[in-house]
């Protein structure tokens, strides 16, 4: 099953991102969004865990989805 997770760089000595992207694609997974220290990546997570193992600085972490805030205005009532 295809999921989207977040993987993203947590070390100042991480390997660099071109390389993290090119091991992902080998591994069949579909790169979603690209950003200098974060990938948005769609795949099976085994599949995403096998194509990062052993390497240096980057980690796996669930999409988590923020709703936008509510922006209707609300009639007061009569004091």
């Amino acid at each position: 099953m295809s999921e989207r997770l977040v993987v993203h760089s947590v070390a100042a000595d991480a390997e660099p991102n071109a390389d993290i992207a090119r091991r992902l694609r080998d591994g069949g997974v579909e790169i979603v969004d690209q950003q200098p220290h974060m990938l948005l990546v769609s795949g099976d997570r085994q599949t995403i865990g096998r194509a990062l193992e052993n390497v240096r600085g980057w980690k796996v972490s669930e999409l988590t989805k923020v709703p936008p805030p509510r922006t209707r205005e609300r009639v007061l009532k009569r004091p």
